[in-house]
């Protein structure tokens, strides 16, 4: 019995050569969903706020060292006052939203 060596050479031609449509399609086709896919990534809502967040931490304000410099100077002349009821509202609302 003889084995012929076409088969091989075929299926070596079919590949090779970039003229020959591979599985019956033109090589004009339009692309299928398949063949357009590409990497992607979904992040999550919480994680996108956290790199916003992050983002503005980076940006710092032209105005925050003049601000950080006018509240030192008026710390070191006794001339800062806090307001203890303003700051107690704050907590006491910081704590009602989270604690509901």
């Amino acid at each position: 019995m003889k084995i012929s060596n076409t088969t091989p050479n075929y299926i070596n031609q079919t590949y090779t050569n970039p003229n020959t449509a591979a599985a019956g399609q033109s090589q004009n086709a339009p692309k299928t969903p398949d063949d357009l896919r590409t990497d992607s990534i979904n992040l999550s809502g919480r994680t996108q706020d956290l790199q916003k967040i992050n983002r503005a931490m980076d940006a710092e304000p032209g105005d925050r060292q003049k601000l950080v410099a006018d509240i030192k100077e008026r710390v070191e002349n006794n001339q800062y006052n806090i307001n203890a009821e303003k700051v107690a509202e704050k907590i006491i609302g910081t704590f009602t939203n989270q604690f509901g």
